[in-house]
C-alpha cells in the first residue's frame, strides 16, 4: 500500500504545486459550520434585502456628509457594518457579487468609516476623524491578518472525512471557523470596530483627543492581536505534524475498511443533491466496502445521511492517494474534466452510471467511451448511443435498469383524491438542450388546471436547477407556487425533504419534459404526459425522442390539453403500450433491477482483481532499499490489495 505521509509531506514541500483555491475553503467551512444550509431569521432577511438596506445606509452616509449631521452618521455607520457582516454571512447574492468584485466585506467596512471620518472632517472635527481613518486601517489590518493565515491554511490543506448532516470531528470545526473568518469579517469583529468608532467620536467630539487616541491604541492591539492569534492556529493546524496526523488517520481508517469500490463525484454547485443521493441507498446495498469520493466542497452539504463515507478530496493528488491499490470498481454519476483524476488509475475497472437515464442530448455523450463499463437501464439507451454514432463495444454495455426505482409503488394507486405530479425539467446550459415547459407552458398549465379540474390534487415539483440560466424560470417558478398556496396542493421546493421518488408514491399520473423524470416514471405504470413546448412536428418530435412513443403529447399551445387529460384520468388508452415501452427503456430484468446491479457489480469485481494482476508496470517511482517503497511494491503484487 502507498504511504500517505511521506508522500503528503513531499507535496507539502512543493513549492510550484497547486495551491487549493480559496473560494473552496469557504464552501468547506460553510458544510461544516452550517450543513443544513439554515440561518438565524435576522441573518435570513439581511441577506434577502441586502441591496435596500445597505444602499439605505450609505444613502444616509451621504446625505450626513452633504449637512453634518454626525450623530446620524454614526448610526448609518454602525448600521452599514452589522448589515454587510451579517449578509457576507448569511450569503447574500450581492455580497457574493461584490466579493467576487474584489470589495469584500473588510474593504466595504472601510468605505463606511471612511466616509463617517468625512462627516467629521466637515464638522471640523479633523482630529477625531484621523483617529477614527486609522481605528479603520487597524481593522482592516486585522482582517488582512485573518486572510492571510486562512489562505496559507487552505495550501496545506488535505482530504479529510466528512459526516453528512453530523458533528464533524476536530479539527475539522477549528479549520472551518479560520477559513470563514478568512473570508467574512465577523459580526465581533464589525461591532468591536463600530464600539470603538462610537467611541472615538463621543470622547474626540467633546474634547478629549488623547483617550481618543488611547481607544484607538487598544482597538489596534485588540485587532492586529487577534490576526497574530489566529496566524498562530493556522499554523498549528497546517503544521507538517497535524497534516500527517490527519493523512495517517484517514489512510488507517480506509486499510480498516477494506473498501472495493468508490463512488466518484465531481459536478456543479449543490448536484449532490440530486446526482448522488438517488444513488447512494443503490450503493449501500453492495455487500462489500465502499466510500465516496467528493471533490467539491459545495457537493458536501447537500449529501444525504448515509452509511457510506465521506470524503472531501480537494486536490487532485489526493485521488490517487486515497484510491490507488484499494479499489477495484469506481463509480461514475456525471461526466466531468475531474474525472480524469481518477480515470488514469489503469488497475480500477471504470464504470459509468450516469444521473439519469433520458433522450436528452446529455445522455449520448462521446466521453462515455473513456469508461471500461457503461451501465444503462435498458436497450432504449443503447440505441441512442449507436443512433448519435458513438459506437461502443457491446462487451462494454450492462443492462441494470434503474435501481432505485425498486421501492416504488406500481400499477394505479387507486385510493384517494386523484393527484397530479408536474415535474418540469430545468432549462439546460446551452438553448438546444432547454426542453422545459416551466417558462414557456407551466404558468398557464396550473391555471388551467385550476379552474377546471378544482378537484384534482397538484403537486409541483421543478428541477433543482431550474433558473440557473434563465430568470424567466424563477419567476415561473414562483407564479406557480403562488397559485398553489390555496388548497391541499404541495409545491416542493428544493430544501424540502421530499423526494422525487416521494411525489411518484403520491401521484396517479405525471407531466414533465424530456428528462430522464419521464425514463423513472414508467417504472410505475401510470400515465405520463411530455410536454413539447417548442411545438415540434409529431413525427419529428418523437423520431427526436424516441422512448416517448407510449406517453401523451401535450402541445405548446394547450390546445389538447383536455383531450388527453381525460384520457389519462379515465379509459387510459396508453398504458399496455406503456408497459411494452418500459421493458425496453428500463429493460426486461426478470430479478429485478437492483439484483441486476449487485450481479453486475459482482463480476466486475471478479474481473478487476485478475484485470490488475495483469498490469507490469504501473509507472510508480520505486528505489531499491527504501523499505516503505519496497512494502508498496509488495502490496502491489498481490491481487487482494489491487
Amino acid at each position: 500500500m502507498f504511504d500517505l505521509k511521506s508522500r503528503t509531506a513531499a507535496a507539502g514541500n512543493n513549492k510550484t504545486g497547486k495551491r487549493l483555491r480559496f473560494g473552496t475553503s469557504l464552501e468547506f467551512a460553510i458544510a461544516v459550520l452550517n450543513p443544513t444550509g439554515t440561518a438565524h431569521p435576522m441573518v435570513q432577511f439581511v441577506a434577502t434585502y441586502f441591496f435596500w438596506l445597505i444602499n439605505a445606509a450609505v444613502g444616509a452616509l451621504v446625505l450626513s456628509l452633504m449637512f453634518g449631521w454626525v450623530w446620524v452618521a454614526l448610526a448609518a455607520m454602525a448600521a452599514a457594518l452589522l448589515v454587510d457582516a451579517l449578509a457576507a454571512r448569511g450569503m447574500s447574492r450581492d455580497a457574493i457579487v461584490l466579493h467576487r468584485l474584489r470589495v469584500d466585506n473588510a474593504l466595504r467596512g472601510l468605505i463606511y468609516v471612511g466616509l463617517f471620518a468625512a462627516v467629521l472632517a466637515r464638522s471640523d472635527e479633523g482630529p477625531t476623524a484621523a483617529a477614527v481613518i486609522l481605528l479603520g486601517f487597524g481593522s482592516y489590518g486585522g482582517q488582512f491578518l485573518y486572510r492571510l493565515s486562512a489562505r496559507w491554511l487552505a495550501g496545506k490543506q488535505v482530504a479529510v472525512r466528512y459526516i453528512p448532516h453530523g458533528v464533524q470531528a476536530e479539527p475539522l470545526p477549528t479549520m472551518a471557523r479560520l477559513y470563514m473568518r478568512g473570508m467574512i469579517q465577523s459580526a465581533p469583529q464589525v461591532s468591536l470596530l463600530a464600539a470603538a468608532v462610537a467611541a472615538v467620536a463621543v470622547v474626540g467630539t467633546d474634547g478629549r483627543v488623547a483617550l481618543a487616541w488611547w481607544i484607538v491604541a487598544a482597538a489596534w492591539i485588540l485587532s492586529i492581536g487577534g490576526g497574530v492569534w489566529n496566524a498562530m492556529i493556522a499554523r498549528r493546524l497546517g503544521s507538517e505534524e497535524t497534516t500527517e496526523r490527519l493523512t495517517t488517520d484517514l489512510q488507517r481508517f480506509l486499510d480498516d475498511l477494506k473498501p472495493t469500490h468508490v463512488t466518484y463525484l465531481a459536478a456543479g454547485a449543490g448536484q449532490s443533491g440530486y446526482i448522488l443521493n438517488q444513488w447512494i441507498p443503490v450503493i449501500e446495498q453492495v455487500p462489500s466496502p465502499g466510500f465516496v469520493l467528493i471533490r467539491e466542497a459545495t457537493n458536501l452539504s447537500p449529501v444525504q445521511e448515509t452509511s457510506l463515507p465521506i470524503i472531501w478530496s480537494p486536490k487532485t493528488r489526493h485521488v490517487e492517494e486515497l484510491t490507488s491499490g484499494r479499489v477495484h470498481i469506481a463509480y461514475y454519476l456525471a461526466n466531468a474534466g475531474k474525472n480524469v483524476h481518477l480515470l488514469r488509475e489503469a488497475a480500477v475497472k471504470h464504470v459509468f452510471l450516469n444521473h439519469g437515464d433520458s433522450d436528452k442530448s446529455t445522455s449520448a455523450n462521446p466521453v462515455s467511451r473513456v469508461y471500461d463499463e457503461v451501465w444503462v437501464a435498458g436497450q432504449a439507451a443503447i440505441d441512442r448511443y449507436e443512433s448519435a454514432g458513438i459506437t461502443i463495444p457491446d462487451k462494454n454495455y450492462a443492462i441494470v435498469g434503474r435501481p432505485q426505482m425498486a421501492r416504488l409503488q406500481v400499477g394505479p394507486r387507486g385510493a384517494g383524491r386523484s393527484t397530479l405530479l408536474y415535474a418540469p425539467t430545468f432549462e439546460g446550459y446551452y438553448e438546444e438542450s432547454n426542453y422545459s415547459s416551466l417558462e414557456r407552458m407551466g404558468p398557464a398549465m396550473i391555471r388551467h388546471l385550476l379552474t377546471e379540474y378544482p378537484d384534482l390534487r397538484i403537486i409541483f415539483k421543478p428541477h433543482p436547477n431550474s433558473g440557473v440560466q434563465r430568470p424567466g424560470m424563477n419567476a415561473a417558478r414562483i407564479a406557480i407556487a403562488e397559485m398553489l398556496e390555496a388548497g391541499d396542493h404541495v409545491f416542493v421546493d428544493p430544501s424540502s425533504p421530499v423526494t422525487l421518488y416521494d411525489a411518484f408514491d403520491q401521484s396517479d399520473l405525471m407531466i414533465s419534459d424530456i428528462s430522464s423524470v419521464v425514463t423513472d416514471y414508467l417504472y410505475t405504470e401510470r400515465p405520463i404526459i411530455v410536454s413539447n413546448p417548442v411545438q415540434m412536428p409529431v413525427s419529428q418530435f418523437l423520431s427526436t425522442f424516441p422512448t416517448q412513443r407510449s406517453s401523451y403529447l401535450l402541445d405548446g399551445d394547450l390546445g389538447n390539453f383536455d383531450l388527453i387529460l381525460r384520457d389519462a384520468l379515465g379509459a387510459d388508452s396508453r398504458r399496455a403500450e406503456r408497459i411494452d415501452q418500459g421493458k425496453y427503456v428500463l429493460g426486461d430484468l426478470p430479478q429485478g433491477p437492483m439484483r441486476a446491479f449487485l450481479d453486475e457489480t459482482e463480476r466486475v469485481t471478479r474481473e478487476s482483481i485478475v484485470h490488475a494482476g495483469t498490469i507490469a508496470n504501473r509507472f510508480r517511482i520505486s528505489a531499491i532499499g527504501d523499505p516503505m517503497i519496497d512494502q508498496a511494491a509488495d502490496d502491489s503484487e498481490d491481487p487482494d490489495d489491487d
